[in-house]
Order: structure tokens, then C-alpha cells, then sequence
């Protein structure tokens, strides 16, 4: 269940969520290309030059929209959805600062296609971690299930 609040994380899981990792990237590729592929073509239709600024603002979107989540509560959307969670190498909350590292790395991880470069360091990593994860120190591993109040 999705929830805006920062989990718990379950420090020592890194190395079970690597298809979580996947599929929490393309549930939020898809809900956030769906929604601005929505929002820039009707801008399109009123002005093409205004569809064409929409579209590049929604890039800038989608890296920040990553920071920060990520930053705020450890976790985006897609991440909520599939209980895993960004953590410090030691289990501390991410900051600002280690979010937009991993962030801007997503490109060079995205190289030179489908994330090669970002799964092939997952899979030859102790602790599986994309370039983005190892130059800002972090780790994804899965979130503590909540106990339910009596």
C-alpha cells in the first residue's frame, strides 16, 4: 500500500530486490510518461512550440521527481508499490544530496541502452548497486512490514 511515510528499511535484502528494482522503475516510467504524454499532447494542440517546452520540462520533472521522493521518504511511487526503499550504506535515511547523485547518474547507468550499464554493476556488486548507488553510497534493500495496532 502506498503510504507518505518514511519505512523502515531491512538492512542485509539488497540482494533480493533486484526485480523490484526493475519493476519499480517502469511502474514509474510508465505512470509518469502516461501522465505527462497526456499533459504535453493537449498542450501540443493549442501550441506546438508550448507542446515542445512541456515535454523538456517534463525531463527536468522526472529526474526531480526522483530526488525527491527519494529524499523526502526514501522511496518513490514505484519503489512504495514493490516495498523497497533507498537507504545510506549503513541504513540511514538518504538526503538531497545523495538522491540527485544517484539521479543524475541514471543516465550514464541508462547507457547505452535499457539500463545495461546500471544492471551489469547490480550484478557484479557485493551489495548490488548501480554506478548511481556506489558514487552516493546507497543501497535498496526492502522495506520492514508494519506491524498492525491491536
Amino acid at each position: 500500500m502506498v503510504s507518505l511515510e518514511r519505512p523502515q528499511p531491512e538492512l542485509g535484502t539488497e540482494g533480493d530486490v533486484v526485480f523490484k528494482r526493475i519493476a519499480a522503475f517502469l511502474i514509474d516510467a510508465v505512470l509518469f510518461g502516461v501522465v505527462f504524454g497526456v499533459f504535453t499532447n493537449i498542450v501540443a494542440t493549442i501550441s506546438e512550440t508550448l507542446g515542445l517546452l512541456v515535454g523538456g520540462l517534463a525531463t527536468v520533472l522526472f529526474f526531480a521527481y526522483f530526488i525527491y521522493f527519494e529524499a523526502e521518504y526514501g522511496q518513490t511511487v514505484g519503489k512504495m508499490l514493490m516495498d523497497i526503499m533507498v537507504v545510506t550504506e549503513d541504513g540511514n535515511p538518504i538526503d538531497y544530496r545523495e538522491s540527485a547523485i544517484r539521479t543524475v547518474l541514471r543516465i550514464v547507468d541508462a547507457l547505452p541502452f535499457f539500463y545495461l550499464v546500471g544492471l551489469a554493476a547490480i550484478y557484479f556488486t557485493d551489495r548490488n548497486q548501480r554506478l548511481g548507488d556506489l558514487l552516493a553510497d546507497t543501497i535498496v534493500v526492502e522495506t520492514k512490514e508494519k506491524v498492525d495496532k491491536l
